[in-house]
């Protein structure tokens, strides 16, 4: 018998994995029964033991898992790619923001990608959105799927583990990926007759971008949350941080004397933000009764 191995789960057809070696040498396998016994079912981004028989991989145990995203169905996600765009569709700051505080809930890392920067012929409110969230401490690309050049920085910067993209419909996921990955074999449907984009990505699949992953996937869609330490949510706006408020335990809302509420009014802090965050502490915050 062949001595177990360790490797990555980057693919799942029919119950069917496909499990990438150290080296990136890939290998279609099966799964033993004992296994569904032990997770329940298998997943795109276990981190798995198998051993070979002939050219086949067989699963025999899944490594405990860092994370599990329900939607898209995937483990152990390093980070997430919030994608927003100022046209076809014009996004939505506040749900931007929502998958941010997110990825700081659960853990994960978070960058900001502007897509279909070509259909805004004056840059600048490019840049005031870009601004906003490097402030508040966000790697931001700003970029446009349909220019190799224009993607070429986000690709080839420095990152590591399994990260996917996350957006409303319409901003482009599908075709970052298949610009970053031309063999992908990502579906997407033209825009609908309202603006909106409507997604057909069926099976999730794991391409190798350097030293990370890019999950071909319809991305982290879940947004409703219940969080019972407002904390978290705060800490969701870094930004806050830089700005020292009279009371160590301001929640920035009615108090008195709220410098942060001040540096909004004199604009040194984005309202938008500042809007999300009360609104978030509004619909996620449930106190323990």
């Amino acid at each position: 018998m062949s001595a177990f191995r360790e490797g990555l789960v980057i693919g799942l057809e029919a119950n069917r994995p496909t499990v990438a070696d150290p080296e990136g040498k890939t290998y279609r396998g099966w799964i033993q029964g004992r296994v569904r016994h032990q997770v329940g079912e298998l997943v795109v981004g276990d981190r798995v033991r198998y051993r070979l028989e002939g050219d086949e991989a067989v699963v025999a145990e899944v490594l405990p898992r860092q994370n599990r995203l329900v939607r898209p169905p995937l483990a152990n996600v390093t980070g997430l790619f919030a994608v927003f765009s100022l046209h076809e569709p014009r996004g939505n700051r506040e749900l931007l923001d929502k998958r941010l505080v997110m990825a700081h809930i659960h853990g994960l890392q978070a960058e900001v990608i502007i897509n279909k920067v070509d259909l805004e012929p004056d840059p600048a409110p490019v840049d005031a959105v870009a601004a906003v969230y490097r402030q508040a401490g966000y790697r931001v690309w700003t970029v446009s799927a349909l220019y190799p050049d224009s993607i070429a920085p986000w690709l080839a910067s420095s990152r590591q583990g399994i990260w996917v993209l996350t957006g409303e419909s319409g901003v482009g996921k599908s075709a970052l990926i298949r610009a970053a990955v031309p063999e992908a074999t990502t579906l997407s449907q033209s825009l609908s007759r309202i603006g909106r984009g409507r997604q057909t990505t069926r099976t999730v699949r794991l391409w190798p971008i350097g030293s990370w992953w890019l999950a071909d996937s319809p991305g982290y869609t879940q947004l409703q949350l219940r969080v019972r330490e407002r904390r978290q949510i705060l800490e969701g706006f870094p930004e806050f941080a830089q700005v020292r408020c009279r009371y160590p335990d301001c929640w920035h809302l009615s108090e008195p004397g709220c410098e942060v509420r001040a540096a909004v009014e004199a604009g040194h802090l984005d309202p938008v933000r500042y809007r999300s965050y009360c609104r978030l502490l509004e619909e996620w915050y449930v106190p323990w009764e």
